[in-house]
């Protein structure tokens, strides 16, 4: 074996460690051979492929980190160059036929076990008290040695997730039309950490909640179930911009990390990826090489076009059919100075989806445009867990094609886990194929992220529904009213759901009073008490008729009237309806097959042919 030759191959591995993508063809390079000859005397010198032999440097090396480090199996399985700790035990096992722990285990269990044998009894009084001082240093020793490893574990638990609200960034700037550039500062800054495996970042329309708020970290911590808080303040002068940042241990309401930026505005996008990796490093966080890659990706060479997208970011967060307009102005200009934006393709995607949905432009032209620039972005960046999950959506409502919808939706998770949204988009895709577990599971993580979000616990509510779990679904539309803010919309919605609800539980006095409130609120209703002897006279059932046919003198979305007689069993309404809502084309059609209201026509040919239209007949 030509020892000096593979000793050589080993360091330039060893070099490029920590690169998950060192292979074949770089090592050739720097060795200075073909793909072939290497692969020739590799083989010739080991018997092993230039890969086989690559990946058993790597889990060699991991085995001295094991042995000499403390660092946990994770954090080494990205010193050695793999990307996933699940898929570096794999090969360790297959490797060396155990895990990385479990070694562990045994080889700080074979230590503390050769380190507490007695030793032999020598004739002499030096060497007796040798051995006598020997055995105490060596029981001193493996107590620090578990003082240290228990502190390093109480430091960073094996898998700790860190929760953090990051609060909106402060504008110290004299000129408050600089809040765009604030908040979308404060935008990277969290979507930087939300790449990172190991934290769990609270969305910004929550945080939004918290812009002037006068409650203490502690007080945040509690209400949004999160250990860290980061507090910060940007000012930016002509070419200049400070960013002053606070990391709070909420619990303790104690700063154990606080620093001044300063830097040239033309250095904005370094500053935003040191801020995230120095918080990454003060949680003794190990980031992978991809994570870093990912923290560090410059989106732009153009300032200019990151102002103009900052402003459509800005103006896209306002959500209403003005704002969403001008979003796609600044960030169709910010396209013309930089055309392989592809973050701005991105936005243009997510407002073109919104305004087709909420009828703010024609659905077909939305939604294709949407699909257009969600496509278009990810041609030319494929790693942008937005655009998948936008494509995703717009599939599932447009296109009908549920498994080229789940597919985006699941690789956009993988992509970004830390992304509410995206949580969102899958659990309503779960919820039309009847898959409640998998979308109760979809949403609750969406609400960890967003508990403050009006659709996300709109969406909550009916996935309780259509699970027939009516109370906890009376809970939940409770909680979108005490959030909607003035919504109509939502808040009308949730009104006309909780009535069903009730129905469903045999509440009839109940659902009886909330519509007779809802119908209190019309100037023009009949005389109340005629509505009272209505209900004493047919029951619940006559009422929910007369308000049914209030309701469609309101205009109502038919896919609501057919729910309603639903509830009291007319099936051929309910097909009637459900059938001119399909030629209507009612963007959420898709939702009937997992409705509770129809689950006693789930057999009736007309409603499975309507599924059918609609792929939905498995």
């Amino acid at each position: 074996m030509n020892k000096t030759f593979i000793n050589k191959v080993k360091q330039i591995i060893l070099e490029h460690l920590e690169d998950e993508n060192f292979g074949v063809d770089n090592l050739a390079s720097e060795i200075g051979f073909s793909k072939s000859q290497l692969l020739r005397k590799i083989k010739a010198s080991t018997g092993k492929t230039i890969s086989e032999f690559i990946r058993e440097t790597r889990l060699k090396e991991a085995l001295r980190l094991i042995k000499e480090t403390d660092y946990t199996a994770s954090e080494i399985s990205y010193l050695v160059g793999f990307s996933s700790p699940s898929y570096f035990n794999n090969c360790f096992h297959e490797f060396f036929g155990i895990t990385p722990g479990e070694y562990k285990k045994k080889f700080e269990k074979k230590i503390i076990e050769e380190e507490a044998k007695p030793k032999q009894k020598k004739t002499s009084l030096f060497k007796h008290q040798k051995n006598i001082l020997l055995g105490i240093l060596s029981v001193a020793v493996i107590i620090i040695s578990f003082i240290l490893i228990k502190n390093s574990i109480n430091t960073r638990k094996k898998n700790q997730i860190y929760s953090i609200a990051v609060l909106p960034i402060k504008n110290l700037s004299n000129d408050k039309t600089n809040q765009y550039f604030a908040d979308g500062v404060m935008d990277d800054i969290m979507n930087h950490l939300s790449t990172i495996k190991d934290f769990k970042i609270i969305s910004r329309t929550t945080m939004d909640q918290y812009r002037e708020t006068q409650k203490t970290a502690p007080e945040i911590a509690k209400k949004l179930k999160v250990s860290h808080i980061l507090e910060s303040s940007i000012q930016k002068h002509n070419d200049s911009v400070m960013i002053i940042v606070q990391l709070i241990d909420a619990k303790k309401d104690k700063h154990i990390w606080s620093q001044n930026f300063e830097r040239e505005f033309n250095n904005i996008f370094a500053l935003e990826s040191e801020i995230a990796k120095q918080i990454a490093a003060e949680l003794k966080v190990t980031l992978s090489p991809n994570e870093i890659k990912k923290i560090e990706n410059k989106p732009t060479d153009n300032l200019e076009a990151y102002k103009l997208y900052l402003k459509g970011r800005f103006f896209w967060h306002q959500r209403t059919e003005k704002d969403l307009n001008k979003s796609i102005y600044y960030f169709n200009h910010s396209l013309e100075l930089d055309s392989t934006y592809v973050l701005a393709y991105a936005g243009l995607a997510d407002a073109y989806f919104i305004m087709a949905w909420w009828g703010w432009t024609p659905k077909n032209k939305g939604f294709n445009e949407g699909i257009k620039f969600a496509q278009k972005a990810l041609s030319i960046n494929n790693d942008i867990a937005e655009a998948h999950a936008t494509l995703g959506g717009i599939v599932t409502w447009h296109k009908w094609n549920w498994a080229y919808a789940e597919k985006e939706l699941k690789l956009a998770i993988s992509l970004n886990s830390n992304n509410a949204t995206i949580h969102q988009y899958y659990s309503e895709l779960l919820n039309i194929l009847g898959k409640n577990k998998e979308a109760r599971e979809q949403i609750n993580l969406a609400l960890e992220l967003n508990p403050y979000s009006v659709i996300m616990n709109k969406i909550n509510s009916y996935i309780y529904y259509n699970n027939s779990d009516y109370q906890k679904a009376i809970e939940a539309y409770n909680t979108t009213l005490d959030l909607t803010g003035g919504n109509y919309i939502v808040s009308w919605d949730s009104r006309l759901s909780i009535i069903r609800c009730y129905i469903h539980l045999n509440k009839d006095k109940e659902a009886f009073e909330l519509i007779k409130k809802i119908i209190s609120l019309d100037t023009s209703a009949d005389d109340l008490q005629l509505f009272d002897k209505l209900y004493k006279e047919s029951g619940i059932e006559g009422v929910v008729y007369w308000f049914i046919n209030w309701l469609l003198e309101s205009k109502i979305n038919k896919i609501t009237i057919a729910k309603y007689y639903g509830c009291i069993g007319d099936s051929q309404n309910t097909l009637k309806y459900l059938e001119s809502a399909f030629e209507d084309k009612l963007i959420e059609m898709p939702k009937i097959k997992n409705c509770s209201d129809f689950n006693f026509i789930k057999t009736e040919p007309r409603y499975i042919a309507l599924l059918k239209e609609m792929n939905l007949d498995d």
